[in-house]
């Protein structure tokens, strides 16, 4: 059926109903025409300048975290071989949780171990020789001290001085006996033999003595060759101490311990696992997020907020909280801490982007176990930003704005009157008046 033959039945229906009407109302008297009815005209609200306490309040949702959070990760790229916990487990400092496939890394640290310890036996061996070698230097260097030619070229020179002085008498003398004519022959023939023995003497005491000189600077040499054998056989000593051999060894097998310590996730502390995603066999990059440990110890709440909201916070700020679950279940808490530049900023996250915690943190009041908080419960945060009592108010819905002016329309015995205004808090139910009104005036609203 068509709207126009919708219409027609219903104006015929009116109509039948219109005429038994007026046919009843014949038998009776009178008919009494029907009253058109009123129209409504609506009316704008009014409200009553008021007096009292205004309170602006900040709300948002957060969920309980755990305050120590870190997220874990391989330091080099491979394939998992062993993942040893699931998600939800408990891990103490130190455990490993998972590793990935190194059997070619471990047999080269085997054999760089191997050589390390052949390295440092040898050592030892060429420690005890050289050791040795600078024992009998130095003992060599002593005896050769000990044997100084000194005297002996003290003496040598003594013994030419008496050679000299004999062979100076012996000249005198014989040269007395020349110059007496009555001296016999004999005498002079025994003062000339006295004087030949003289010469020859002096010569050996010359001999002597050069012959102490020679062997004194002979001694000064091997002194010196001596020091420098014992420097050498130190210096060679100090060198196998050092062991250079040894500590390109130690650091070629700490290479290889560092680079198995990169294939495998290490607890960090005793936590739970809170995520986890790996599965054996499958490849893995370096640095990439596989888990996320938490400290069960401690629990906070932490919500990510709009710039426009954290602008209005700051750290230290106290907060009333209740479960999203649990409406009854009230709590407080401060605002522990609020990302840069809205606050000190929070840790550097562990994952390979190195970026700051986001998040607005808040310390909890209590022991988070007696007020039934688990890690994930949603939280409806209240923060008071601002209050302030017995001042005037109105409700928001009665001031106006217009090109940045606040006025208001308060209603008068002759009428109605524009009245501009000086807002102060402005909250979610009430906004401040600060000038233009006065209490128990009557406003209408938009």
């Amino acid at each position: 059926m068509g709207k126009r033959m919708r219409r027609m039945v219903m104006l015929l229906m009116a109509s039948m109903v219109v005429f038994a009407g007026c046919g009843g109302a014949s038998g009776g008297g009178d008919a009494t025409p029907t009253p058109f009815p009123t129209p409504v005209v609506p009316t704008k609200p009014t409200y009553e300048v008021q007096r009292g306490s205004i309170v602006k309040t900040l709300q948002f949702t957060g969920r309980v975290a755990p305050v120590v959070e870190e997220e874990l990760f391989f330091r080099t790229s491979g394939y998992v071989e062993t993942v040893y916990v699931s998600r939800d487990d408990m891990v103490d400092d130190g455990n490993l949780l998972a590793e990935l496939e190194t059997t070619d890394l471990e047999n080269q640290l085997a054999q760089a171990e191997a050589d390390l310890e052949a390295m440092r036996l040898s050592t030892e061996s060429r420690l005890a020789e050289a050791q040795a070698a600078l024992n009998t230097a130095e003992v060599r260097l002593t005896q050769a001290r000990i044997n100084d030619p000194g005297p002996q070229v003290a003496i040598a020179e003594v013994d030419l001085e008496r050679a000299q002085i004999a062979l100076a008498d012996a000249q005198e003398e014989h040269q007395k006996a020349l110059d007496r004519v009555w001296e016999p022959e004999e005498v002079r023939e025994a003062t000339a033999y006295v004087l030949h023995q003289q010469e020859l003497n002096l010569k050996v005491a010359e001999a002597r003595y050069q012959q102490a000189i020679q062997s004194s600077q002979s001694h000064y040499y091997d002194i010196e060759l001596l020091e420098q054998d014992v420097a050498l056989a130190q210096l060679y000593l100090d060198e196998v101490e050092v062991g250079a051999d040894v500590q390109r060894a130690e650091l070629a097998v700490a290479r290889l311990e560092d680079l198995l310590a990169d294939a495998q996730v290490i607890a960090p502390f005793d936590g739970r696992i809170l995520a986890l995603s790996l599965t054996e066999g499958r490849m893995v990059d370096a640095y990439r997020q596989v888990m996320i440990i938490a400290d069960m110890d401690e629990l906070e709440v932490s919500a990510d907020l709009g710039a426009d909201e954290m602008e209005e916070l700051a750290e230290g700020m106290r907060v009333t909280m209740v479960l999203s679950n649990r409406p009854g279940v009230e709590f407080e808490g401060e605002i522990r801490t609020l990302p840069y530049p809205y606050g000190g900023g929070g840790i550097v996250s562990s994952s390979s982007s190195g970026e700051s915690d986001r998040s607005t943190r808040i310390l909890l009041d209590g022991d988070p176990a007696e007020l039934g908080l688990e890690v994930g419960n949603a939280v409806q945060v209240t923060v008071i930003l601002e209050q302030k009592d017995d001042v005037l108010w109105l409700p928001p819905e009665a001031v106006r704005s217009f090109e940045g002016r606040d006025f208001v329309v308060v209603v008068e015995d002759d009428g109605q009157r524009r009245v501009d205004v000086t807002l102060g808090i402005e909250a979610e139910e009430k906004v401040e008046i600060r000038d233009g009104l006065t209490e128990g005036q009557i406003v209408i609203g938009q």
